[in-house]
Protein backbone atom coordinates (compact mmCIF):
# COMPACT_ATOMS: atom_id res chain seq x y z
CA UNK A 1 0.00 0.00 0.00
CA UNK A 2 1.31 3.46 -0.92
CA UNK A 3 1.87 6.15 1.74
CA UNK A 4 0.06 8.77 -0.37
CA UNK A 5 -3.13 6.76 0.09
CA UNK A 6 -3.62 8.74 3.33
CA UNK A 7 -5.34 11.32 1.10
CA UNK A 8 -7.70 9.01 -0.76
CA UNK A 9 -10.31 8.58 1.96
CA UNK A 10 -10.44 12.34 2.55
CA UNK A 11 -10.60 13.08 -1.19
CA UNK A 12 -13.45 10.60 -1.66
CA UNK A 13 -15.48 11.24 1.50
CA UNK A 14 -14.71 14.93 2.20
CA UNK A 15 -13.54 16.41 -1.13
CA UNK A 16 -14.39 20.03 -0.21
CA UNK A 17 -13.19 19.82 3.38
CA UNK A 18 -10.07 21.81 4.23
CA UNK A 19 -7.11 19.49 4.50
CA UNK A 20 -4.37 22.11 4.93
CA UNK A 21 -4.40 25.68 6.22
CA UNK A 22 -1.29 27.84 6.01
CA UNK A 23 -0.35 31.53 6.09
CA UNK A 24 -1.19 32.07 2.43
CA UNK A 25 -4.49 30.21 2.23
CA UNK A 26 -5.79 26.64 2.27
CA UNK A 27 -6.30 23.48 0.21
CA UNK A 28 -9.18 21.04 0.27
CA UNK A 29 -8.63 17.28 0.23
CA UNK A 30 -9.63 17.14 -3.44
CA UNK A 31 -7.28 19.99 -4.37
CA UNK A 32 -4.33 18.60 -2.46
CA UNK A 33 -4.83 15.09 -3.81
CA UNK A 34 -4.84 16.45 -7.39
CA UNK A 35 -1.74 18.57 -6.76
CA UNK A 36 0.09 15.53 -5.42
CA UNK A 37 -0.77 13.70 -8.65
CA UNK A 38 0.74 16.52 -10.70
CA UNK A 39 3.84 16.81 -8.50
CA UNK A 40 4.46 13.09 -9.06
CA UNK A 41 4.18 13.65 -12.82
CA UNK A 42 6.48 16.68 -12.54
CA UNK A 43 9.12 14.52 -10.83
CA UNK A 44 8.68 11.82 -13.45
CA UNK A 45 9.37 14.42 -16.15
CA UNK A 46 12.62 15.27 -14.33
CA UNK A 47 13.65 11.63 -14.74
CA UNK A 48 12.84 10.47 -11.21
CA UNK A 49 12.01 6.79 -11.08
CA UNK A 50 11.26 4.23 -8.44
CA UNK A 51 14.88 3.69 -7.43
CA UNK A 52 15.69 7.40 -7.07
CA UNK A 53 15.82 9.59 -3.98
CA UNK A 54 14.52 13.16 -3.74
CA UNK A 55 16.04 15.47 -1.13
CA UNK A 56 13.52 17.77 0.55
CA UNK A 57 15.38 20.82 1.88
CA UNK A 58 12.45 23.10 2.62
CA UNK A 59 10.91 24.96 5.55
CA UNK A 60 7.38 24.15 6.74
CA UNK A 61 5.53 25.25 3.61
CA UNK A 62 2.83 23.44 1.57
CA UNK A 63 5.38 22.43 -1.08
CA UNK A 64 7.16 20.30 1.52
CA UNK A 65 4.24 17.91 1.95
CA UNK A 66 3.31 18.11 -1.76
CA UNK A 67 6.73 16.75 -2.69
CA UNK A 68 6.78 14.29 0.23
CA UNK A 69 3.53 12.63 -0.86
CA UNK A 70 4.21 13.21 -4.58
CA UNK A 71 7.52 11.34 -4.28
CA UNK A 72 5.75 8.49 -2.51
CA UNK A 73 2.99 8.41 -5.13
CA UNK A 74 5.66 7.94 -7.81
CA UNK A 75 7.22 5.11 -5.81
CA UNK A 76 10.50 6.98 -5.21
CA UNK A 77 12.05 7.81 -1.82
CA UNK A 78 12.05 11.22 -0.12
CA UNK A 79 15.06 12.33 1.93
CA UNK A 80 14.19 14.69 4.76
CA UNK A 81 16.78 17.46 5.32
CA UNK A 82 16.16 19.87 8.20
CA UNK A 83 15.80 23.48 7.07
CA UNK A 84 17.89 24.47 10.11
CA UNK A 85 20.89 22.71 8.55
CA UNK A 86 23.59 24.84 6.97
CA UNK A 87 25.70 24.01 3.91
CA UNK A 88 28.04 21.44 5.47
CA UNK A 89 25.25 19.56 7.25
CA UNK A 90 22.87 19.43 4.30
CA UNK A 91 25.68 18.48 1.90
CA UNK A 92 26.50 15.46 4.06
CA UNK A 93 22.88 14.23 3.89
CA UNK A 94 22.60 14.79 0.14
CA UNK A 95 25.83 12.85 -0.44
CA UNK A 96 25.02 10.12 2.07
CA UNK A 97 21.59 9.50 0.54
CA UNK A 98 22.80 9.84 -3.07
CA UNK A 99 19.81 12.05 -3.84
CA UNK A 100 19.32 12.64 -7.57
CA UNK A 101 17.05 15.68 -7.12
CA UNK A 102 17.04 18.33 -4.39
CA UNK A 103 13.96 20.49 -3.80
CA UNK A 104 14.60 23.76 -1.96
CA UNK A 105 13.43 27.35 -1.54
CA UNK A 106 14.89 30.81 -2.17
CA UNK A 107 15.72 31.33 1.51
CA UNK A 108 17.74 28.09 1.70
CA UNK A 109 19.41 28.34 -1.70
CA UNK A 110 22.61 29.95 -0.29
CA UNK A 111 23.28 26.69 1.60
CA UNK A 112 23.15 24.53 -1.55
CA UNK A 113 26.73 23.51 -2.45
CA UNK A 114 28.30 23.94 -5.86
CA UNK A 115 27.09 21.20 -8.20
CA UNK A 116 30.68 19.96 -8.50
CA UNK A 117 30.47 18.89 -4.84
CA UNK A 118 27.30 16.88 -5.48
CA UNK A 119 27.72 15.52 -9.03
CA UNK A 120 25.07 12.83 -8.52
CA UNK A 121 22.39 15.56 -8.16
CA UNK A 122 20.87 16.03 -11.60
CA UNK A 123 18.41 18.78 -10.71
CA UNK A 124 17.97 21.43 -8.02
CA UNK A 125 14.36 22.65 -7.92
CA UNK A 126 13.72 26.06 -6.36
CA UNK A 127 9.99 26.01 -5.65
CA UNK A 128 9.45 29.77 -6.10
CA UNK A 129 11.21 29.89 -9.50
CA UNK A 130 9.88 26.96 -11.51
CA UNK A 131 6.90 28.16 -13.56
CA UNK A 132 5.58 24.67 -14.30
CA UNK A 133 5.62 23.93 -10.59
CA UNK A 134 3.95 27.25 -9.74
CA UNK A 135 1.12 26.34 -12.13
CA UNK A 136 0.60 23.12 -10.22
CA UNK A 137 0.75 24.65 -6.73
CA UNK A 138 -1.34 27.69 -7.57
CA UNK A 139 -4.16 25.55 -8.92
CA UNK A 140 -3.89 26.19 -12.65
CA UNK A 141 -3.82 22.43 -13.21
CA UNK A 142 -7.01 21.26 -11.58
CA UNK A 143 -7.92 18.33 -13.81
CA UNK A 144 -7.32 15.08 -12.04
CA UNK A 145 -4.58 13.16 -13.81
CA UNK A 146 -4.71 9.48 -14.66
CA UNK A 147 -1.83 8.82 -12.28
CA UNK A 148 -2.60 6.47 -9.43
CA UNK A 149 -0.32 5.61 -6.50
CA UNK A 150 2.06 2.88 -7.51
CA UNK A 151 1.36 -0.36 -5.74
CA UNK A 152 4.15 -0.87 -3.22
CA UNK A 153 5.25 -3.84 -1.25
CA UNK A 154 5.02 -3.13 2.46
CA UNK A 155 8.78 -3.14 2.91
CA UNK A 156 9.59 -0.70 0.08
CA UNK A 157 11.23 2.44 1.44
CA UNK A 158 9.15 5.63 1.35
CA UNK A 159 11.43 8.07 3.17
CA UNK A 160 14.78 8.55 4.86
CA UNK A 161 14.60 10.23 8.27
CA UNK A 162 18.00 11.04 9.68
CA UNK A 163 18.75 10.38 13.32
CA UNK A 164 21.75 10.61 15.61
CA UNK A 165 22.69 14.16 14.68
CA UNK A 166 22.88 15.30 18.31
CA UNK A 167 25.11 12.41 19.37
CA UNK A 168 27.19 11.46 16.35
CA UNK A 169 27.19 11.01 12.59
CA UNK A 170 23.60 11.15 11.23
CA UNK A 171 22.15 7.83 10.07
CA UNK A 172 19.38 7.55 7.48
CA UNK A 173 16.57 5.47 8.98
CA UNK A 174 14.77 3.78 6.08
CA UNK A 175 11.05 3.95 6.81
CA UNK A 176 8.77 1.93 4.57
CA UNK A 177 5.29 2.72 3.30
CA UNK A 178 3.95 0.13 5.71
CA UNK A 179 5.91 1.61 8.67
CA UNK A 180 4.39 5.03 8.05
CA UNK A 181 0.83 3.85 7.44
CA UNK A 182 0.84 1.60 10.53
CA UNK A 183 2.13 4.55 12.58
CA UNK A 184 -0.61 6.87 11.25
CA UNK A 185 -3.25 4.25 12.01
CA UNK A 186 -1.94 3.71 15.55
CA UNK A 187 -1.94 7.45 16.30
CA UNK A 188 -5.46 7.94 14.90
CA UNK A 189 -6.91 4.99 16.77
CA UNK A 190 -5.31 5.78 20.13
CA UNK A 191 -5.86 9.54 20.02
CA UNK A 192 -9.43 9.10 18.69
CA UNK A 193 -8.88 11.48 15.77
CA UNK A 194 -12.09 12.54 14.00
CA UNK A 195 -12.63 14.62 10.82
CA UNK A 196 -13.82 17.59 12.91
CA UNK A 197 -10.41 17.89 14.59
CA UNK A 198 -8.00 20.70 13.73
CA UNK A 199 -4.34 20.13 14.58
CA UNK A 200 -1.54 22.69 14.66
CA UNK A 201 1.98 21.81 13.48
CA UNK A 202 4.89 24.22 13.99
CA UNK A 203 7.48 21.46 14.55
CA UNK A 204 9.84 20.84 11.59
CA UNK A 205 8.26 18.35 9.17
CA UNK A 206 11.65 16.65 8.84
CA UNK A 207 11.27 15.43 12.43
CA UNK A 208 9.53 12.12 13.14
CA UNK A 209 7.16 13.77 15.64
CA UNK A 210 5.82 16.30 13.14
CA UNK A 211 5.88 14.04 10.11
CA UNK A 212 4.57 10.75 11.46
CA UNK A 213 2.68 11.64 14.60
CA UNK A 214 1.08 14.93 13.51
CA UNK A 215 0.96 15.24 9.70
CA UNK A 216 0.42 11.67 8.50
CA UNK A 217 -2.10 10.84 11.21
CA UNK A 218 -4.07 14.06 10.66
CA UNK A 219 -4.59 13.27 6.98
CA UNK A 220 -5.20 9.58 7.70
CA UNK A 221 -8.02 10.66 10.01
CA UNK A 222 -9.47 13.15 7.46
CA UNK A 223 -8.92 16.00 9.91
CA UNK A 224 -7.45 19.46 9.19
CA UNK A 225 -3.80 20.43 9.56
CA UNK A 226 -2.74 24.03 10.24
CA UNK A 227 0.88 24.42 9.17
CA UNK A 228 3.23 27.03 10.63
CA UNK A 229 6.88 27.70 9.72
CA UNK A 230 7.97 27.69 13.35
CA UNK A 231 7.08 28.54 16.93
CA UNK A 232 6.23 32.09 17.89
CA UNK A 233 4.07 32.39 20.98
CA UNK A 234 1.90 35.27 19.79
CA UNK A 235 1.46 33.65 16.37
CA UNK A 236 0.49 30.36 18.01
CA UNK A 237 -2.06 32.11 20.21
CA UNK A 238 -3.55 33.83 17.16
CA UNK A 239 -3.68 30.60 15.16
CA UNK A 240 -5.34 28.63 17.96
CA UNK A 241 -8.06 31.26 18.28
CA UNK A 242 -8.57 31.90 14.55
CA UNK A 243 -8.58 28.24 13.46
CA UNK A 244 -10.26 26.83 16.58
CA UNK A 245 -7.42 24.37 17.14
CA UNK A 246 -8.53 21.27 19.03
CA UNK A 247 -5.25 19.30 19.02
CA UNK A 248 -1.97 20.76 20.15
CA UNK A 249 1.43 19.12 19.82
CA UNK A 250 4.68 20.44 21.29
CA UNK A 251 7.83 19.61 23.26
CA UNK A 252 8.16 20.09 27.05
CA UNK A 253 9.91 23.47 26.75
CA UNK A 254 6.82 24.95 25.02
CA UNK A 255 4.46 23.80 27.76
CA UNK A 256 6.80 25.27 30.38
CA UNK A 257 6.71 28.61 28.52
CA UNK A 258 2.92 28.51 28.44
CA UNK A 259 2.75 27.86 32.17
CA UNK A 260 4.99 30.88 32.74
CA UNK A 261 2.83 33.13 30.54
CA UNK A 262 -0.29 34.50 32.30
CA UNK A 263 -2.00 35.16 28.92
CA UNK A 264 -1.84 31.54 27.77
CA UNK A 265 -5.06 30.28 29.31
CA UNK A 266 -7.38 32.73 27.57
CA UNK A 267 -5.89 31.87 24.16
CA UNK A 268 -5.92 28.08 24.49
CA UNK A 269 -9.59 27.52 25.38
CA UNK A 270 -10.45 25.52 22.24
CA UNK A 271 -7.89 22.80 22.97
CA UNK A 272 -9.37 19.43 23.85
CA UNK A 273 -6.22 17.34 23.48
CA UNK A 274 -2.56 18.17 24.11
CA UNK A 275 0.47 15.98 23.48
CA UNK A 276 4.18 16.23 24.25
CA UNK A 277 7.09 14.39 22.61
CA UNK A 278 10.80 14.52 21.69
CA UNK A 279 11.91 14.11 25.32
CA UNK A 280 10.34 13.05 28.63
CA UNK A 281 7.95 15.50 30.23
CA UNK A 282 8.76 16.18 33.91
CA UNK A 283 5.90 14.85 36.05
CA UNK A 284 5.73 18.11 37.99
CA UNK A 285 4.98 20.03 34.76
CA UNK A 286 2.18 17.58 33.90
CA UNK A 287 0.64 18.14 37.34
CA UNK A 288 0.88 21.94 37.00
CA UNK A 289 -0.67 21.84 33.53
CA UNK A 290 -3.54 19.60 34.59
CA UNK A 291 -4.26 21.84 37.56
CA UNK A 292 -4.20 24.98 35.41
CA UNK A 293 -5.98 23.74 32.26
CA UNK A 294 -7.93 20.69 33.38
CA UNK A 295 -6.30 18.61 30.62
CA UNK A 296 -3.62 15.93 30.91
CA UNK A 297 -0.53 16.29 28.78
CA UNK A 298 -0.46 13.02 26.89
CA UNK A 299 2.78 11.26 26.10
CA UNK A 300 3.85 8.28 24.09
CA UNK A 301 7.13 6.52 23.57
CA UNK A 302 8.67 6.36 20.13
CA UNK A 303 11.64 7.32 18.00
CA UNK A 304 12.66 7.89 14.41
CA UNK A 305 13.38 4.20 13.89
CA UNK A 306 9.84 3.24 14.97
CA UNK A 307 8.06 5.91 12.86
CA UNK A 308 6.92 7.51 16.11
CA UNK A 309 4.43 5.74 18.41
CA UNK A 310 5.42 2.54 20.22
CA UNK A 311 3.42 3.03 23.44
CA UNK A 312 0.65 5.45 24.35
CA UNK A 313 -0.54 6.85 27.67
CA UNK A 314 -4.21 6.22 27.07
CA UNK A 315 -6.68 9.10 26.94
CA UNK A 316 -9.04 7.56 29.46
CA UNK A 317 -6.54 5.69 31.67
CA UNK A 318 -3.84 8.32 31.87
CA UNK A 319 -0.99 7.85 34.36
CA UNK A 320 1.26 10.77 35.20
CA UNK A 321 4.91 9.87 34.64
CA UNK A 322 4.21 6.94 32.33
CA UNK A 323 4.46 6.79 28.53
CA UNK A 324 1.71 4.22 28.33
CA UNK A 325 1.26 0.67 27.09
CA UNK A 326 2.27 -0.86 23.72
CA UNK A 327 -0.03 0.04 20.81
CA UNK A 328 -1.57 -2.22 18.18
CA UNK A 329 0.51 -5.30 17.48
CA UNK A 330 3.76 -3.64 18.51
CA UNK A 331 5.70 -5.75 21.01
CA UNK A 332 7.87 -4.21 23.73
CA UNK A 333 9.98 -5.89 26.39
CA UNK A 334 12.83 -4.96 28.72
CA UNK A 335 16.12 -6.85 28.75
CA UNK A 336 19.31 -6.86 30.81
CA UNK A 337 22.82 -6.58 29.38
CA UNK A 338 22.67 -10.29 28.48
CA UNK A 339 19.44 -9.73 26.48
CA UNK A 340 17.42 -11.65 29.08
CA UNK A 341 13.94 -10.31 29.78
CA UNK A 342 13.36 -8.61 33.15
CA UNK A 343 10.10 -8.47 35.06
CA UNK A 344 7.74 -5.66 36.19
CA UNK A 345 9.40 -3.11 38.45
CA UNK A 346 12.88 -3.95 37.17
CA UNK A 347 14.82 -1.68 34.83
CA UNK A 348 16.14 -2.84 31.48
CA UNK A 349 16.80 -1.74 27.93
CA UNK A 350 13.65 -1.20 25.87
CA UNK A 351 13.56 -3.49 22.83
CA UNK A 352 10.82 -3.45 20.19
CA UNK A 353 9.50 -5.38 17.23
CA UNK A 354 6.52 -4.81 15.00
CA UNK A 355 5.35 -3.48 11.62
CA UNK A 356 6.34 0.09 12.50
CA UNK A 357 10.08 -0.62 12.89
CA UNK A 358 12.40 0.70 10.16
CA UNK A 359 14.09 -1.52 7.61
CA UNK A 360 17.55 -0.39 8.74
CA UNK A 361 20.06 2.43 8.36
CA UNK A 362 20.93 3.30 4.75
CA UNK A 363 24.37 2.05 3.74
CA UNK A 364 25.30 1.36 7.37
CA UNK A 365 25.20 -2.43 7.80
CA UNK A 366 27.26 -2.44 10.99
CA UNK A 367 25.04 0.10 12.76
CA UNK A 368 21.97 -1.80 11.55
CA UNK A 369 23.32 -5.10 12.88
CA UNK A 370 24.10 -3.48 16.24
CA UNK A 371 20.55 -2.10 16.49
CA UNK A 372 18.80 -5.36 15.55
CA UNK A 373 19.73 -8.30 17.76
CA UNK A 374 17.82 -11.54 18.25
CA UNK A 375 15.00 -10.21 16.09
CA UNK A 376 14.41 -7.11 18.26
CA UNK A 377 15.30 -3.47 17.73
CA UNK A 378 17.41 -2.22 20.65
CA UNK A 379 16.43 1.34 21.51
CA UNK A 380 19.28 2.32 23.83
CA UNK A 381 16.67 3.57 26.32
CA UNK A 382 16.21 2.27 29.86
CA UNK A 383 12.69 1.74 31.19
CA UNK A 384 10.55 -0.21 33.59
CA UNK A 385 7.02 -1.65 33.42
CA UNK A 386 4.54 -1.42 36.27
CA UNK A 387 2.12 -4.22 37.17
CA UNK A 388 -0.49 -2.91 34.70
CA UNK A 389 1.90 -2.96 31.75
CA UNK A 390 2.54 0.80 31.63
CA UNK A 391 6.04 1.80 30.59
CA UNK A 392 8.13 4.42 32.38
CA UNK A 393 11.24 5.89 30.76
CA UNK A 394 14.17 5.91 33.15
CA UNK A 395 16.86 7.33 30.85
CA UNK A 396 19.17 6.77 27.88
CA UNK A 397 21.81 4.09 28.46
CA UNK A 398 24.50 6.45 27.17
CA UNK A 399 23.36 9.20 29.57
CA UNK A 400 23.71 7.13 32.74
CA UNK A 401 26.22 8.73 35.11
CA UNK A 402 28.56 6.38 36.96
CA UNK A 403 29.80 8.15 40.07
CA UNK A 404 31.82 6.34 42.70
CA UNK A 405 30.58 3.01 41.31
CA UNK A 406 26.90 4.01 41.59
CA UNK A 407 24.56 4.48 38.62
CA UNK A 408 22.66 7.77 38.49
CA UNK A 409 19.87 8.38 35.97
CA UNK A 410 19.86 12.10 35.01
CA UNK A 411 16.08 12.17 34.66
CA UNK A 412 15.64 11.21 38.31
CA UNK A 413 17.68 14.24 39.41
CA UNK A 414 16.00 16.51 36.86
CA UNK A 415 12.54 15.50 38.10
CA UNK A 416 13.51 16.66 41.60
CA UNK A 417 14.94 19.96 40.37
CA UNK A 418 11.75 20.65 38.42
CA UNK A 419 9.77 20.59 41.68
CA UNK A 420 11.68 23.65 42.92
CA UNK A 421 9.53 26.75 42.47
CA UNK A 422 12.37 28.77 40.86
CA UNK A 423 13.58 26.23 38.27
CA UNK A 424 12.40 26.77 34.71
CA UNK A 425 14.46 24.23 32.73
CA UNK A 426 17.24 21.85 33.71
CA UNK A 427 19.56 19.16 32.43
CA UNK A 428 21.89 16.84 34.33
CA UNK A 429 25.10 15.35 32.92
CA UNK A 430 28.21 13.61 34.16
CA UNK A 431 31.50 15.53 34.22
CA UNK A 432 34.88 13.79 34.64
CA UNK A 433 36.02 13.68 38.26
CA UNK A 434 39.43 12.48 39.53
CA UNK A 435 37.96 10.65 42.53
CA UNK A 436 34.43 9.56 41.52
CA UNK A 437 34.99 8.95 37.82
CA UNK A 438 32.05 11.22 37.01
CA UNK A 439 30.43 13.99 39.04
CA UNK A 440 26.69 14.67 38.82
CA UNK A 441 26.44 18.17 37.34
CA UNK A 442 23.27 20.19 36.74
CA UNK A 443 22.53 23.11 34.43
CA UNK A 444 19.41 25.16 35.08
CA UNK A 445 17.57 28.28 34.01
CA UNK A 446 15.39 30.24 36.43
CA UNK A 447 11.80 31.35 36.01
CA UNK A 448 11.28 35.03 35.36
CA UNK A 449 11.04 36.92 38.64
CA UNK A 450 12.30 33.93 40.69
CA UNK A 451 15.66 33.60 42.44
CA UNK A 452 17.79 30.71 43.72
CA UNK A 453 21.50 30.13 44.10
CA UNK A 454 23.64 27.02 43.77
CA UNK A 455 23.84 26.41 47.52
CA UNK A 456 20.05 26.59 47.92
CA UNK A 457 19.44 24.17 45.06
CA UNK A 458 22.04 21.66 46.25
CA UNK A 459 20.50 21.72 49.72
CA UNK A 460 17.07 21.20 48.11
CA UNK A 461 18.40 18.09 46.34
CA UNK A 462 20.09 16.74 49.49
CA UNK A 463 16.73 16.71 51.25
CA UNK A 464 15.18 14.60 48.48
CA UNK A 465 17.89 12.41 46.93
CA UNK A 466 20.44 9.81 48.03
CA UNK A 467 23.78 11.45 48.69
CA UNK A 468 25.49 10.05 45.57
CA UNK A 469 22.72 11.44 43.33
CA UNK A 470 23.03 15.03 44.59
CA UNK A 471 24.72 17.35 42.05
CA UNK A 472 28.28 18.26 42.97
CA UNK A 473 27.90 21.43 40.93
CA UNK A 474 24.90 23.41 39.65
CA UNK A 475 25.37 25.99 36.89
CA UNK A 476 22.72 28.69 36.59
CA UNK A 477 22.46 29.81 32.96
CA UNK A 478 20.49 32.29 30.88
CA UNK A 479 19.45 29.54 28.46
CA UNK A 480 20.21 25.91 27.67
CA UNK A 481 21.44 24.76 24.25
CA UNK A 482 18.69 23.13 22.18
CA UNK A 483 18.21 21.33 18.89
CA UNK A 484 15.83 22.77 16.24
CA UNK A 485 13.15 20.50 17.75
CA UNK A 486 13.57 22.05 21.20
CA UNK A 487 15.43 19.11 22.74
CA UNK A 488 18.13 20.09 25.27
CA UNK A 489 21.55 19.12 23.90
CA UNK A 490 23.40 17.31 26.66
CA UNK A 491 26.53 16.91 24.53
CA UNK A 492 26.91 20.69 24.36
CA UNK A 493 26.69 20.88 28.14
CA UNK A 494 29.29 18.15 28.50
CA UNK A 495 31.64 20.18 26.30
CA UNK A 496 31.51 23.05 28.80
CA UNK A 497 33.65 21.01 31.19
CA UNK A 498 36.61 21.50 28.84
Amino acid sequence: MNLSNVFFQGAMCFPQKKALIYAGGSFTYEELNTIIDHVALYLRDLGVTRDHRVGLYLPNIPEWLMFYYGTARLGATSVCIASAFKKEEMTYLVKDSMSSVVVTSEELLPHIPDRKEIPHVKEVVVVERDQALRSIVEGKKRKTSALKPLGCEGDEVATFLYTGGTTGVPKGAMLTHNNLLVSAQNVCYNEKTVPEDVGLCFMPLTHVFAQCHIMNSTFYGCATLVLSKGFDMDAVFASVVENKITRFYAVPTIYIRFLNNPDSKKHLRTLSYVFSAATSMPSEIVRQWQQEYGLPIHEAYGMTESASMVTFNHRYRHKIGAVGAPVGIVEVKLVDDQDKEVGPGETGEIVIRGPNIMRGYFNKPEETANAFRNGWFHSGDVGRFDDEGYLYIVDRIKDIIITGGENVFPKEVEDILYTHQAVDECAVVGWPHPEYGEAVTAFITLKQGKAADEETLIRFCKERLARYKVPKKIHIMKELPKSPQGKILRRELKKKET
